[in-house]
């Protein structure tokens, strides 16, 4: 799987949001703020706080990668898109809507290769 860092290059998610974000995908189903922290810690000289953890959730929440759900007193997560590229189509899509789709077609268009992989892309939907 990418790391957030490698793909983010650092503009859409800070460097303890990429961690948390590399933790939530690497669990593979919803984690509580404890699971995130305890996966953060394992091997870190300098631990982080519960609540340190918590707002990072809870941030990555609101800017909707990740959602929430209510799970007795407290809360579980789960990514919101399966990589990080899932996350960044989805935001250029919630930004720039139909403005965006038409440059990727446009893109796909004038390149013949990228023309045939969204073809084949699209047959194995």
């Amino acid at each position: 799987m990418m790391s957030v860092k490698s793909a983010d290059g650092g503009r859409g998610f800070g460097p303890l949001e990429a961690e948390v974000m590399d933790a939530v995908w690497a669990a593979g189903a919803p984690v509580s703020v404890r699971d995130v922290m305890g996966r953060l810690n394992d091997g870190r000289g300098d631990p982080l706080a519960y609540t340190t953890v918590m707002t990072v959730l809870s941030r990555l929440a609101e800017k909707g990668a990740l959602a929430r759900h209510q799970v007795g007193r407290g809360y579980a997560y789960e990514a919101t898109a399966a990589d990080p590229a899932g996350i960044a189509v989805r935001n250029v899509i919630r930004t720039y809507g139909d403005e965006a789709m038409a440059h990727f077609l446009d893109q796909a268009r004038r390149d013949p290769e990228l023309l045939r992989r969204m073809e084949r892309l699209l047959e194995e939907q």
